[in-house]
């Protein structure tokens, strides 16, 4: 259950540290119609300085008072009402040690934000993940909390690969109505935040389709369609540049019923056309993983249809040229039949 746990108090240097109160940042925010990535361009701090700001967190005197400015409110009225310790948010045994992402909607429309927790008794953290189940009714949430789980599910399964983030735990927190997953800390960073603007050199773009490939296989030969991966769902860890599967939400598992809502999906470059209907099969994790792959070998992701012009500018061997072009098809009958079928490929290709 979370509670609040008042940490013992310290006494601030030169009264520097301070708690600015959550619901009068958010109810100035609001007013002001300024979003969480506005708030911080104005004040010139991070998104995650603000999302720590409105989860209660202390921070310097010198950090609130452009927050204040950049509110056109003075920082005396963000300081009332807020306690006068530093309550640090507990989930279970871990501590929410740092907000990492605003809230964000899954293309199912299930709302979520990213964590990294610390153990409370342990030298460890985790990557907690929160869905907020608040406002719900009670078959909408039923509905929500059967694709939450899913994730953890789809760990279990492939427990030990490689490529796929290793789950810790999922439960119902009653008390806010979140529902939290929580995975193994991996230390690295989101593929979108590498794969940005810059071209993969041959060997690191072979290993990262090598990376995928092997676990969306993996995933695929136990009866589970990814559907909808992206660069967003995908960890590379700083330790040896691995490539690590997570956010399993949206997996389809077979013959068990569908998996998004009935409502559009958001458009995803990176997703198969047929990926947001129950009609859905392997080759749409093969479309997804191609397209993943164009864009590190070019540096940036090409509209649909426009792929072989640009990658016969790119030095790679024609057959794994042909190969990325069967997957991106269109149409799912011209891509091949398994991933199993690119993996043996990729291993083949001799990076020169």
């Amino acid at each position: 259950m979370s509670e609040a746990v008042p940490v013992p108090k310290k006494r601030p240097k030169h009264g520097r540290s301070v708690q600015l109160n959550p619901a009068k940042v958010t109810e100035v925010m609001n007013g002001r119609g300024l979003s969480v990535e506005a708030l911080a361009n104005r004040s010139l701090k991070s998104v995650g300085t603000i999302n720590n700001v409105l989860a209660g967190h202390a921070v310097y005197r010198t950090t609130a008072l452009p927050i204040a400015e950049a509110l056109g409110i003075s920082l005396d009225v963000l300081l009332a009402g807020a306690s006068s310790q530093n309550i640090v948010s507990t989930i279970h045994e871990y501590l929410v040690d740092e907000v990492l992402t605003d809230w964000q909607t899954a293309s199912n429309g299930l709302r979520f934000q990213v964590c990294r927790l610390r153990h409370l008794e342990l030298d460890r953290s985790a990557r907690g993940k929160r869905f907020d189940l608040r406002d719900l009714a009670t078959d909408e949430e039923q509905r929500c909390r059967t694709w939450i789980k899913r994730h953890p599910n789809v760990c279990e399964t492939l427990n030990g690969h490689p490529n796929i983030i290793r789950n810790i735990t999922a439960f119902h927190d009653p008390t806010e109505n979140f529902y939290w997953v929580i995975d193994e800390w991996v230390d690295g960073e989101l593929l979108m935040r590498k794969i940005g603007g810059q071209q993969f050199d041959q060997l690191l773009a072979k290993q990262l389709m090598l990376d995928l490939a092997r676990g969306l296989q993996a995933l695929n030969e136990q009866g589970i369609i990814r559907r909808e991966l992206n660069p967003a769902s995908v960890l590379i860890r700083h330790a040896d540049g691995r490539a690590v599967l997570t956010e399993f939400e949206l997996a389809k598992l077979i013959d068990r019923g569908p998996t998004v809502s009935t409502e559009e999906c958001p458009v995803d470059p990176y997703r198969a056309g047929e990926a947001n209907s129950d009609d859905v099969d392997r080759r749409a994790d093969i479309f997804s993983w191609s397209r993943i792959a164009i864009h590190a070998l070019l540096g940036k992701l090409p509209d649909s249809g426009e792929e072989r012009e640009l990658l016969d500018t790119v030095s790679i061997p024609p057959s794994i040229r042909d190969l990325l072009l069967r997957a991106c098809a269109v149409l799912r009958s011209d891509r091949p039949d398994s991933m199993q079928d690119i993996t043996s490929a990729i291993e083949k290709w001799e990076v020169q």
